[in-house]
């Protein structure tokens, strides 16, 4: 490629480092002050408890699922170099379980504000995360761990 040509947005994407936890900081805020923003009524509900125990639920999953990686002692960087295939639960009922706490906890503080804008967060972080990120962190895995992670893929599933 000529350097005076401009590369495709493809190339730009599948360079682009994405951290799952600066996304979602980012989704939080956005997405919050898009809910306060927009005209809604705002009531105090049941919704509010269920969405705390799914924030908590998403918070205790991540963090768990964190400390594992810690343990045994392999990188919680998408872009590091993992020593350690890990398989034992929660990664033996998903392969993404800090990505899916994540999640939860988005889709958590949508429920606990009862905001349709706040929903953008949890959908656009799972797409990102899914699309981009997972990708290359399983590519890695192919490649450091070979059949072992293979067989581990077709095994557990990517989200649940």
């Amino acid at each position: 490629m000529n350097s005076t040509e401009p590369q495709s947005t493809s190339t730009v994407l599948s360079t682009m480092k994405i951290y799952p936890p600066l996304l979602a900081g980012a989704l939080v805020l956005g997405t919050l002050a898009l809910h306060f923003l927009l005209p809604e009524e705002r009531t105090v509900g049941w919704y509010q408890v269920i969405g705390l125990l799914v924030v908590a639920f998403g918070a205790g999953l991540s963090c768990f699922a964190a400390a594992i990686f810690q343990a045994r002692g392999t990188t919680r960087n998408p872009y590091g170099e993992p020593t350690t295939l890990v398989a034992q639960a929660p990664y033996t009922w998903t392969r993404n379980p800090m990505y899916l706490g994540v999640a939860a906890m988005l889709m958590g503080l949508a429920i606990f504000f009862s905001s349709i804008a706040m929903l953008l967060a949890p959908a656009v972080f799972f797409a990102v995360i899914d699309r981009m990120v997972i990708p290359r962190e399983e590519e890695t895995l192919e490649r450091l761990f070979g059949n072992d992670y293979t067989d581990y893929k077709n095994r557990v599933r990517r989200w649940i």
